[in-house]
């Protein structure tokens, strides 16, 4: 679900669920949140890349089809901890992480490349925030964060 590859001090972290436009499973934002634990003490490791496999998507948030099945699954939506929140684990991770934006960053999407130091997006690049129309709070900075960095 995680692609990683360290060359010249950069490491190329993707999300690799192409044909879930990379939603973000429970195992796969586990599996972020060690990857970038382990790569903040990697030595080697300078700067992170984050990018999503595939053309459509960065990412598009939270796995609505697992959370559909999972009676807790909504929690989620609001978790703290980095290995339930990947904003979180970008945010505590203390090398730069560069999103790179390659498709759509919906909602919790959008929420993880905000967390990013810096952006680079490409012509297909697109961000929305359909939390409203899933019924989900957004919990993991976007409200906060977006008028903070483009204003009102």
């Amino acid at each position: 679900m995680l692609l990683v590859d360290i060359k010249d001090q950069v490491a190329l972290v993707t999300l690799n669920r192409p044909e879930a436009m990379n939603a973000l499973s429970r195992a796969l934002r586990a599996e972020l949140h060690e990857t970038l634990k382990r790569l903040d003490a990697n030595p080697a490791v300078k700067v992170i890349v984050l990018t999503g496999a595939g053309e459509r998507a960065f990412t598009a948030g939270l796995d609505l089809k697992e959370l559909g099945s999972d009676p807790n699954g909504l929690r989620a939506a609001n978790a703290t901890e980095p290995s339930e929140n990947p904003a979180w684990a970008v945010i505590a991770c203390r090398k730069p992480v560069i999103g790179a934006i390659n498709g759509v960053a919906i909602t919790g999407g959008f929420e993880v490349a905000l967390a990013c130091d810096v952006l680079i997006a490409s012509t297909h690049a697109r961000f929305a925030d359909t939390h409203a129309r899933v019924g989900i709070t957004p919990g993991w900075g976007l409200s906060q964060k977006l008028s903070r960095l483009i204003g009102p």
